[in-house]
């Protein structure tokens, strides 16, 4: 109970870090190299290395995140986090085909936690998270 109640306060600090650091990214605050470190460390706390996430498809993230076909909630939504924060470096530095791929990877994955999916205090559902991510491609479009 005691590593639970440790994991998923480190997991509560990690999205805290991401959420800050996309609003820096959006006001344009945000060191590159701090949001790498910050991409590297959270998706690490997912078992994941950010850079296989973002090659991976996403059709093969859920097997990845998975692989026995019970999904860790928590280490679900980290990665899908670092995928919806790097989305939006990557929107911001004007790569849009990459946040285009990093930000339907992070829809996938909160799809995975599912419909209600907040289980971390103070964080919001999972289906707003979605929300979010459908609105901000449509703002890149198809290009």
């Amino acid at each position: 109970m005691v590593q639970r109640d440790y994991i998923l306060r480190m997991i509560e600090e990690l999205g805290a870090a991401l959420i800050a650091l996309r609003k820096a990214i959006f006001g344009g605050k945000a060191p590159a190299g701090e949001v790498e470190d910050t991409l590297r460390r959270a998706a690490s706390s997912a078992g994941m290395d950010i850079e296989l996430a973002r090659a991976a498809s996403a059709e093969a993230l859920p097997a990845m995140v998975a692989p026995t076909g019970e999904v860790e909630p928590a280490r679900c939504w980290v990665l899908a986090e670092a995928l919806m924060t790097d989305g939006v470096h990557r929107l911001q530095s004007g790569e849009s085909a990459a946040a285009r791929s990093s930000l339907a990877k992070a829809a996938t994955l909160f799809d995975l936690v599912g419909p209600g999916g907040a289980f971390l205090t103070g964080f919001p559902e999972a289906r707003v998270r979605i929300a979010e991510i459908e609105g901000l491609l449509e703002e890149i479009g198809e290009g």
